[in-house]
């Protein structure tokens, strides 16, 4: 028939088709329908009065009309199903169906009807039905060339005969299947004529025909290769491509590879090869691409010219425990073009031990300790390398003469070199003012000098990636010419000064996505023109010397996700001021500025929201109540503003962290958490919160909260013992509060401890999965922190602690009566307060099983009775106190308390021995019995006092006197009147006393 007599007849055949069938031909259709109705419960999205060709999961050729492919695997859009038979009588409508996927649909068994009519058939997938008889329904048909058959059970007597009637099947995959006897199954698969790709990950089988097997994650060691009568293993001859990734197989597996010469591909990475790796068994192959990374190795074992290794075009020694220089028989690889040295503890000069390797393409040797020189002069000769990823290394200085000006051979696309460096600055390369191929630049931390090295991206037009932070640029200068290819430029942590508004960033960089200049001197106003930067994703100007104002063209971006402009001066938002919001930003940050008025309008208009940090400025007046309603929130800090007002309810918010710390809210909304499932850590400290204690714990009931701070605040009631119901809780901060009534018992039966703490840090760094997708992302420049007191000192926290951190702090209330003997169940507690209140009693003996505390400050109670014994076997102690008590009896001076100073035991009268001065037995006052001495004792005293008391009077009448006149002059008064009595009463006398003398 000639060209035109087929088109023809094509055409005609479709527009009949069209005419009659509506695109599909009608008795197919119908066939579907069936299918729907019989087998899935009418679940499936398909409608009768639509083309099939049309509906989900069906695919016809475009010619025919005919259905070629069908896919009716179970998936999460339906419900799951119950076992059932399949009967290929339903598809044998289909002629020309060549792909049927019936994966994961509880396939038991197929009814005993032949599928001859599939003869188009190349690709059936039954994997994951679980079916013990499953291989019954594999159809023998010749043209079947691809079979999936994962997760199932094969049973010896379903597949015996049926594989050698597939001969062109060429595919087989069987990951994780159970077989009921491994010899059978490997017979049944060696008589595949064509068998080319083979997959048994999870399983095993000797099978010794095959060019391509990949035994990935099989678990597999070194006895499985031999049989039970422990002969000698054989691995198929003609393999070409072998994977042993994942398995527990050591260095004696090398013996059993020696004589596999056709072997092009050797994978055997992670598994438990350890010291010095003698390969001299592959010597004899012809292998292309070696891969032994994640490892244990330290050194190989090699012959003196490794023959068979000259072909080797890849290798990859990653992850794995090589020390030193790279040793000479690297240099015998001539032929390498990609080599991957990364993750070891290589170290000496990179260049030099490549010198030989003229032939790389590709060269990765991130995170060892090589000195990497600044002019890549070593390089020379290297005319194909093209991609050098040597992040984590130290850049060196060369020799002046080494740094002149030299033309590279090369053309790097990739140069990725973030290291380290002990110079405090260094020259650009010279090399680079040759490089016109560079799609991807990064010097992160090599501290390149000098002015930004525009001319790079004026010679290199393609590249997208350029990474320069932490370097020493003192100037940023754009290129002369627009770039339009440039995506991402991050230039922070260097010591850029002026003005962005100097330069027409979205002129130059029209393409922009990312763009990071944080942590520079950049001073000046934030540019408007940033608004017209139609793809700019994320923008980064954090840490600087901004000012002014932030302007609204920034809000209404419609790809900005990411703005960063914390760590300014910045004095004012004009968000929403006149202007709408059309934008998505989904991340914003701008604490600590200067930020003065209410939360700007239009933030509560971003119902993108996912993170929102305004901590750290003058914001006032109230929380808005929209803001509380944004559903993606995830993450929310206002602390440390002037926020006055009742907190609005956080109902049906996807929020899991609220920093409302260091503001003058004084109320909570009624149920204002109750809902918010999410929340796991929530900070209210230092605010002026009037509120029972009993209500926000009844709010708080049904939450998986980890960590409640409500530190400074008027709280007031007892602590319900709905606390307790609080399981997941580990930080509790009640601390200055007013909190009355007793500490609940059942604070003792609460774990306090972080079951899966990894899952909590990646949480607090902001790793997140948000109910509206199904991957992990992580919040950019989230870094948890909260403030607790611990070890009698405030201290903030971060992530990586929180996470691991456990305490109860109810220091500075009004809490009574005993200590409850249940607290000493909190095993894994780190830090426990309880100073500061009115507790009586006893400290309970039961505080000796607190063998993880580091912390435990019982200061300033009404404590009494001695000081346990058993406490001093704590080892983690590191922090006591229990002053300021009324304890007594002696201080156990042994283990950690040895370590404790006085202050900790001060304030206790009756409490003695070190460290304190007083001792529990003081040694009695013996008096003297000489009588001599006690009356010159007693005389002593006698004059002493009476010398004192004599001096003290006149003092005092003296005093008297001079303060008032009246008493002065009565008593002049009264001393003339009795010197003159005294005087004629003595004269009388005397005279008296003459006259009787002469008579």
């Amino acid at each position: 028939m000639k060209k035109s007599s087929v088109f023809e007849f094509s055409l005609i055949l479709v527009l009949l088709r069209a005419l009659c069938c509506e695109g599909c031909w009608k008795h197919e259709k119908e066939a579907l329908i069936n299918i729907n109705s019989v087998y899935f419960d009418n679940h499936l999205p398909w409608v009768e009065t639509t083309d099939c060709c049309k509906w989900d999961r069906v695919e016809c050729n475009s010619t025919s009309g005919r259905v070629v492919k069908l896919d009716l695997s179970c998936r999460i859009d339906y419900p799951a199903l119950r076992y059932w038979l399949l009967n290929y009588s339903h598809f044998l409508v289909f002629e020309d169906l060549k792909n049927l996927n019936l994966s994961s649909t509880y396939i038991s068994s197929c009814v005993e009807t032949e599928a001859l009519g599939l003869n188009h058939l190349e690709v059936l997938d039954l994997s994951d039905n679980f079916g013990v008889n499953i291989l019954s329904c594999v159809p023998e048909s010749s043209s079947l060339k691809v079979l999936y058959l994962q997760i199932n059970k094969l049973d010896a007597t379903s597949y015996q005969g049926l594989f050698s009637k597939l001969i062109n099947l060429e595919v087989v995959d069987l990951t994780m299947c159970e077989f009921s006897n491994d010899d059978d199954i490997a017979s049944a698969l060696s008589a595949l004529p064509s068998l080319k790709s083979l997959n048994l990950e999870f399983c095993f089988s000797k099978l010794r025909t095959l060019e391509i097997l990949d035994l990935t994650m099989v678990e597999l060691e070194d006895s499985n290769l031999h049989s039970s009568e422990k002969e000698e293993f054989a691995w198929p001859s003609n393999l070409q491509f072998l994977g042993l990734s994942g398995n527990s197989f050591s260095n004696e597996v090398f013996s059993s590879l020696s004589g596999l010469r056709h072997l092009k591909f050797l994978n055997i990475s992670r598994n438990q090869l350890k010291g010095s790796l003698d390969i001299s068994g592959l010597s004899s192959s012809n292998l292309e691409i070696l891969d032994f990374s994640q490892n244990d190795i330290t050194n190989f074992v090699v012959n003196q010219d490794w023959p068979g290794l000259k072909m080797l075009k890849e290798l990859s020694i990653s992850y794995n425990e090589f020390k030193g220089p790279l040793q000479p028989y690297f240099a015998n690889f001539s032929s390498l073009r990609k080599l991957d040295l990364s993750n070891n503890n290589f170290t000496g000069n990179i260049g030099s031990s490549l010198a030989s390797l003229t032939s790389l393409e590709y060269l990765a040797f991130d995170g060892n300790q090589f000195e990497v020189p600044i002019s890549f002069k070593l390089f020379f000769n290297h005319s194909n390398l093209k991609f050098i990823y040597g992040n984590g290394n130290k850049v060196i200085l060369d020799s002046h003469s080494s740094m002149k000006k030299w033309v590279p051979k090369f053309q790097l696309q990739v140069l990725s070199l973030s290291s380290t460096t002990e110079s405090h600055s260094l020259p650009i390369p010279s090399f680079l003012h040759y490089q016109y191929n560079l799609t991807y630049l990064d010097f992160t931390g090599c501290k390149l000098e000098g002015e930004f090295p525009k001319w790079l991206l004026e010679n290199n037009t393609k590249l997208t990636y350029l990474v320069l932070k932490n370097c020493s640029f003192t100037q940023f200068q754009p290129p002369s010419y627009p770039h339009l290819h440039l995506a991402e430029m991050k230039v922070s942590d260097n010591a850029i000064s002026g003005q962005i508004t100097r330069y027409n960033i979205s002129s130059f960089f029209p393409n922009l996505k990312i763009l990071d200049m944080s942590e520079n001197a950049i001073h000046g106003s934030i540019p408007h023109e940033f608004g017209r930067m139609k793809l700019l994703q994320t923008l980064d100007l954090s840490n600087n010397h901004l000012s002014g104002e932030i302007p609204h063209e920034l809000s209404n971006m419609t790809s900005l996700q990411t703005l960063d402009l914390s760590h300014n001066q910045l004095t004012k938002v004009i968000f929403g001021v006149g202007h709408q919001s059309t934008g998505s930003i989904s991340s914003l940050d701008i604490s600590n500025n200067q930020l003065v008025g209410k939360i700007p309008s239009l933030i509560k208009n971003m119902s993108g929201l996912e993170l929102l940090s305004m901590s750290n400025n003058h914001f006032e007046g109230s929380i808005p109540l929209e803001l509380a309603e944004l559903k993606k929130l995830i993450y929310l800090d206002l602390s440390q503003n002037n926020l006055i007002g009742v907190i609005p309810p956080f109902v049906n918010s996807s929020v899991n962290t609220i920093h409302l710390n260091n503001n003058h809210l004084s109320g909570l909304s009624k149920r204002t958490f109750r809902g918010s499932s999410s929340l796991k850590l929530l900070e209210l400290s230092h605010n002026e919160v009037t509120h029972s204690i009993q209500d926000m714990v009844e709010d708080l009931s049904f939450i998986e909260l980890k960590i409640l701070l409500l530190q400074g605040n008027h709280f007031n009631g007892v602590i319900p013992s709905q606390l307790c119901k609080l399981k997941d809780l580990s930080i509790l901060d009640l601390s200055q509060n007013n909190l009355t009534g007793v500490i609940p018992k059942c604070l003792g039966r609460m774990p306090f401890y972080n079951e899966y703490p990894e899952e909590l840090e990646r949480l607090l760094h902001g790793i997140i999965r948000s109910p509206y997708s199904r991957f992990d992302r992580q919040l950019p420049n989230v870094q948890e922190r909260a403030n607790l007191t611990s070890k009698r000192r405030t201290d903030t926290y971060v992530a990586s602690i929180l996470a691991y951190m456990s305490a109860i702090d109810l220091s500075h209330n009004k809490l009574k009566g005993n200590i409850p003997s249940e607290l000493g169940n909190l095993t894994r507690i780190h830090s426990l307060d309880l100073s500061h209140n009115f507790l009586t009693g006893k400290i309970p003996t039961t505080f000796s099983k607190l063998h993880q505390t580091e912390s435990l400050d019982l200061s300033f109670n009404k404590l009494s009775g001695e000081i346990p014994t058993q406490l001093s076997e704590l080892t983690f102690l590191s922090s006591f106190n229990v002053s300021y008590n009324n304890l007594s009896g002696a201080i156990e001076r042994k283990g950690q308390f040895l370590t404790f100073e006085e202050s900790c035991f001060t304030g206790n009268p009756l409490l003695c021995e070190p460290p304190l001065a007083r001792s529990c037995n003081p040694a009695p006052v013996v008096l003297p019995n000489d009588s001599d001495i006690d009356s010159w004792v007693d005389m002593l005293v006698f004059c002493v006092t009476f010398a004192v008391s004599y001096t003290s009077f006149l003092l005092v009448t003296a005093a008297a006197l001079y303060i008032n006149p009246y008493w002065r002059q009565l008593s002049f008064y009264y001393a003339e009147l009795v010197s003159l009595n005294c005087y004629y009463f003595i004269k009388d006398n005397l005279c008296k006393l003459c006259k009787i003398g002469n008579a």
